[in-house]
């Protein structure tokens, strides 16, 4: 039987590098799910989180329209010093995605770098003006629980679903804040 070669396996760090250039983010995605545990699976948690937060701009529907709203506000916020904090707490979330059981789909990798992104952005935006813009009533909220609640807005699609997502994680106290 004449069988085709196996290439051998690419080292951590030749997936980032890949990565790093738009290349073999599955690749990533399955190497982290199998070698998640491993010493070197950080470099390309992190190759990961820095694409998938760069992406977000193009790809995550939720967190346009949460920007759009805090751009809206007259805020100004320092979007890519946040874009940089947020990389990782993303690396962090693929690590965790990866130690469960079963493939991180990229859907889901994509959701987790929104979510963190907005979460970034909360300290630096005006919490009166927003909740104001999106016809909340003004209310003191602790900075975290302002931080969960832009965080779950990035599910949102249309400025109003913004609106309800902010009122609801602001008004229960069982909405689960970031850990």
């Amino acid at each position: 039987m004449i069988g085709r070669a196996r290439r051998p396996r690419r080292t951590p760090h030749q997936i980032a590098r890949a990565v790093d250039g738009g290349r073999n983010v599955a690749q990533a995605l399955r190497h982290l799910d199998v070698h998640g545990s491993e010493p070197e699976a950080t470099v390309v948690a992190e190759a990961l989180a820095r694409f998938l937060v760069d992406r977000c701009e193009s790809h995550h529907a939720g967190w346009r329209v949460v920007r759009q709203v805090v751009v809206d506000s007259a805020t100004d916020a320092p979007w890519e010093k946040c874009a940089r904090r947020a990389v990782p707490q993303v690396a962090a979330d693929l690590l965790t995605m990866s130690s469960e059981s079963g493939r991180t789909p990229l859907v889901r990798a994509q959701h987790a770098a929104a979510m963190r992104r907005a979460e970034q952005i909360a300290a630096h935006v005006d919490r009166a003006a927003i909740l104001s813009d999106l016809g909340l009533d003004a209310r003191v909220v602790t900075a975290e629980r302002w931080q969960a609640a832009l965080g779950s807005a990035v599910r949102a699609r249309s400025r109003e679903q913004v609106a309800r997502a902010v009122e609801v994680s602001l008004s229960d106290p069982k909405v689960e804040l970031p850990t």
